[in-house]
């Protein structure tokens, strides 16, 4: 019996006299990964095949055959009425076979002077542009949240750690102010990234450039992009723009991790700081009385992904040579993980802080506890001109004394505090009491209400224009 020729791709198979095997096939085949690119592939090759009317290489009625055309295949894809076709391999090439079919031979002419290269190229950027600003309106959503709850509690004192063990007294409000500042360095890395992304390579063709006069300023601007490529052979090639948004995207992710830690660790029983509305929750299936932070749990452990995928796409990009590679198609499934992962984790974080309940009183009573005044004691003694280093040993000793009598520094009377320092007064009383000496740190960046009221209502200023 003879052997079926496999059918060669009409697209490119001119100089072929069979088709690929099928597992060859299926092996190279992207389709299910970047068929996402639809609308952006749709949007390019409409103005792409604009300036082509332009450069006078297709004619009025061919130009509005291939809009129609693609306008409709547009719809088709969104009413989940198309059919994929993974021998056509991707996203351009299923959307071109099938413009062939509803805009007849004016279809033929759309890649005059284009190429799969730059036009993936061109897609990609135009679609981490679009994804980058969706990420950077939930970080605002997200940083609304925390500006909420912060302004709830502004004066509400809580134990700040080093080493997760109590250091100095702090309110609530700052430390959520801290993830909000983790958050604005996470949304300008992004603007920062977003400005070499809006650089259209399309024009570019295979790596040489194209001999047709293709209008790139104007096409540039149809796309929305700020600027237009310089040199063809690393247009083609490029993909720093993917690894920066994917670096930027794991450092988010580790900041929504340190979040959710937080969040879980104060959960816990034996901290009990915050409780968590149940939407954001699960149960045991063993031990009825369990209610588990799982969404932060996920959260937390989802992150190692961003931080994989930049690995993943560092590792891809290091070996190789200019121009384009078809390694260069494995870059998408790295990208939009980490971009699925951190638009679902932000929109869910927004959930779990909203509905985020502290236990101010627990917070209260562990500022009372771990000697957390002791440096304040300690610049009590430098106001009094004690040297630091010296006043740092004494308040060491005193310390010593105190948990010798399982008692904190502030239960001491003043005649014990008075044998370790003859300086000490009886004004010392405001410097051991954790709601008095937070008041003390009112300088930029500092814990007292008053600063961080200052420090909300810059935020929110900033946060509204970037919102606008």
């Amino acid at each position: 019996m003879a052997k079926k020729e496999k059918k060669v791709n009409p697209l490119w198979g001119g100089r072929f006299e069979s088709g690929t095997n099928n597992l060859a096939q299926s092996f190279s085949a992207s389709i299910n990964t970047d068929k996402r690119l639809f609308e952006a592939d749709i949007k390019g090759s409409i103005a792409y095949a604009e300036i082509l009317k332009n450069a006078k290489l297709i004619s009025s009625t061919e130009l509005g055959k291939i809009k129609k055309g693609l306008n409709k295949i547009l719809g088709e894809i969104r009413q989940d009425n198309f059919d994929w076709d993974p021998a056509l391999e991707d996203v351009h090439m299923n959307i071109e076979s099938r413009l062939v079919k509803v805009a007849g031979v004016a279809a033929k002419k759309i890649h005059t002077g284009r190429s799969r290269n730059d036009q993936v190229a061109t897609d990609l950027r135009l679609f981490l542009m679009e994804k980058t600003n969706n990420i950077q309106n939930l970080l605002c959503l997200l940083q609304e949240c925390i500006l909420e709850k912060a302004e709830q509690n502004v004066e509400s004192l809580m134990p700040g750690l080093t080493h997760l063990q109590i250091a100095q007294p702090v309110t609530f409000g700052h430390h959520l102010m801290a993830w909000y500042e983790m958050l604005l360095r996470d949304y300008y890395r992004l603007e920062d990234a977003k400005q070499r992304m809006s650089v259209m390579p399309l024009g570019s063709a295979a790596l040489s450039g194209t001999r047709f006069n293709i209008d790139r300023k104007l096409l540039a601007k149809k796309l929305g992009f700020k600027e237009i490529s310089r040199n063809s052979m690393d247009a083609v090639s490029d993909r720093d723009f993917v690894l920066e948004l994917a670096s930027a995207l794991s450092i988010v992710g580790i900041h929504l991790s340190r979040i959710c830690e937080e969040i879980i660790i104060w959960t816990s029983s034996q901290y009990n700081y915050v409780n968590l509305a149940d939407e954001v929750c699960t149960g045991s299936s063993i031990m009825p009385q369990k209610k588990n932070p799982d969404m932060a749990e996920l959260i937390r452990g989802g992150s190692s992904k961003t931080i994989a995928n930049l690995i993943g796409l560092l590792s891809l990009m290091k070996n190789l040579p200019l121009t384009y590679n078809r390694d260069l198609q494995e870059d998408k499934e790295y990208i939009f993980n980490s971009i699925d992962f951190t638009e679902d984790s932000l929109a869910l974080l927004s959930l779990v802080i909203d509905g985020m309940e502290p236990n101010i009183e627990k917070m209260k009573q562990d500022c009372f506890t771990g000697q957390i005044t002791a440096t304040d004691l300690a610049d009590y003694l430098v106001e009094k001109n004690m040297p630091f280093r010296q006043a740092h040993e004494v308040v060491g000793k005193i310390v010593a004394h105190a948990e010798s009598k399982d008692m904190q520094i502030f239960e001491l009377d003043l005649s014990e505090l008075k044998k370790f320092s003859k300086i000490i007064e009886q004004d010392v009383a405001g410097y051991l009491n954790p709601e008095k000496t937070v008041l003390s740190r009112r300088q930029t960046g500092g814990t007292s209400p008053s600063q961080v009221r200052k420090e909300i209502n810059i935020a929110r200023r900033d946060l509204s224009k970037r919102k606008s």
